[in-house]
């Protein structure tokens, strides 16, 4: 890969684009990945909102507002990209929580631990409001469990489907009672509590563990597990290189998280430091979804959006942020691979570089750019004759639309 092609690829797949100043900088993807890895980004999570009975679209229109500016404009794309990647693993949904507040502070806890130790993130989200409502373990109490959280923090959230027993879940469900949340409305929060009488004391067994095993068992248990280790490994090299790695580079990181003690920032720094990750193999291997496709545009022509219309076109491309389908989240590359969804992304790039005067939108300066400059911004330099040989008659804003709208700028 040449240097630009480099540069792209890397900014593409640890964050959500390159600008075109990022491009032409001097700064290394080694000096970049280096620098955001070891940056403990500070957490600037919106205060509790006060929690209503009337007004909630409208504290989720806030709360989705404040997301997208910190997607768009993350110093630490790095960072971004990963508290995404919980939110994609560890899915919960407005739809059923109903609540803002939740998932401001399901978001504090993703943003803290992001890139720590996995044992404490799992631990922050068995016992987030968020998760302990969505999956209903705060109904799971000694007498009357619940499984739901019990089956899918094994079968999505660590070990992967076929590495547990229906027992397993059930003996789960047991260790995992006892969790309560209780609304502040005056505070604007929720108060998670531990209480001893709702949950189950007995010796339960669990995946070859026995005792009288508690909710931090169950975490401590799972997150140890070899089969974490490998799903986890699969998992992130899938996101952030190509699908279906080999055995040998899921080995290969499944150790780096054995020997550094579960670290997420360590298993991350090993998939951007492998030569496989450079490969063509993963050059343009990923189909954007309508969310990356939006966060790049906007932010790698550094397009001014009204954060609404933003909400809405992603609503017609049916991937609004904490609205996934189900808990297995939203569909992977080739699902996204229907005649509306990519229609709908050619009237986006439209949108995007309209000239719309003083009546809002978006506000795209296309003065920024010459043609050579939007395919190398947006293309790394690529330019298919084909297309480009349509650039003669038009305006800048018409090319940068033209080229959003291309089959390759869909690809990551």
């Amino acid at each position: 890969m040449d240097r630009i092609v480099l540069k792209g690829h890397f900014l593409r797949r640890a964050g959500f684009g390159a600008t075109l100043d990022e491009l032409n900088s001097d700064i290394s993807p080694e000096m970049l990945l280096s620098t955001w890895l070891n940056e403990s980004p500070v957490l600037n999570v919106p205060a509790p909102l006060p929690i209503v009975k009337k007004g909630k679209q409208d504290q989720s229109r806030e709360m989705w507002r404040w997301l997208l500016k910190q997607m768009v404009n993350a110093n630490n794309p790095l960072h971004e990209r990963m508290v995404n990647f919980w939110r994609d693993r560890f899915v919960v949904s407005l739809r059923k929580i109903g609540r803002a507040q939740f998932l401001l502070d399901y978001e504090k806890r993703l943003r803290a631990y992001a890139m720590g130790d996995f044992q404490e993130l799992m631990m922050q989200v068995t016992t987030s409001p968020a998760m302990l409502n969505y999956l209903d373990n705060a109904q799971n109490r000694a007498g009357k469990i619940n499984e739901n959280y019990s089956r899918e923090v094994m079968e999505l959230f660590t070990l992967g489907q076929g590495q547990y027993t229906e027992k397993d879940i059930q003996e789960g469900a047991r260790a995992l009672t006892g969790w309560q949340v209780k609304l502040r409305p005056e505070m604007g929060i929720a108060d998670v509590t531990f209480v001893k009488r709702r949950h189950d004391d007995g010796v339960k067994n669990y995946l070859g563990h026995s005792g009288k095993l508690s909710t931090q068992d169950v975490v401590e248990i799972l997150v140890n597990h070899p089969s974490t280790a490998r799903k986890l490994a699969v998992d992130l090299w899938s996101t952030f290189a190509y699908s279906n790695p080999e055995p040998a580079i899921v080995d290969r990181l499944a150790q780096v998280y054995k020997q550094n003690n579960r670290s997420i920032r360590a298993v991350v720094a090993a998939v951007f430091n492998s030569p496989e990750f450079y490969s063509t193999k993963a050059y343009r291997s990923h189909l954007k979804t309508p969310l990356y496709f939006v966060l790049s545009s906007l932010r790698q022509l550094q397009i001014d959006a009204d954060s609404d219309r933003v909400i809405g076109d992603l609503r017609a491309m049916g991937q609004v942020p904490y609205n996934a389908p189900s808990v297995k989240g939203w569909q992977g590359d080739q699902g996204w691979l229907t005649a509306p969804s990519l229609l709908t992304r050619l009237n986006v790039a439209r949108q995007f570089t309209k000239e719309y005067g003083d009546d809002g939108g978006f506000k795209f300066n296309p003065d920024r750019y010459s043609a050579k400059d939007l395919v190398t911004v947006l293309l790394d330099g690529n330019g298919d004759r084909q297309l480009e040989e349509q650039f003669t008659s038009l305006s800048k804003r018409e090319i940068a639309a033209l080229i959003l709208s291309s089959p390759i700028y869909q690809l990551a």
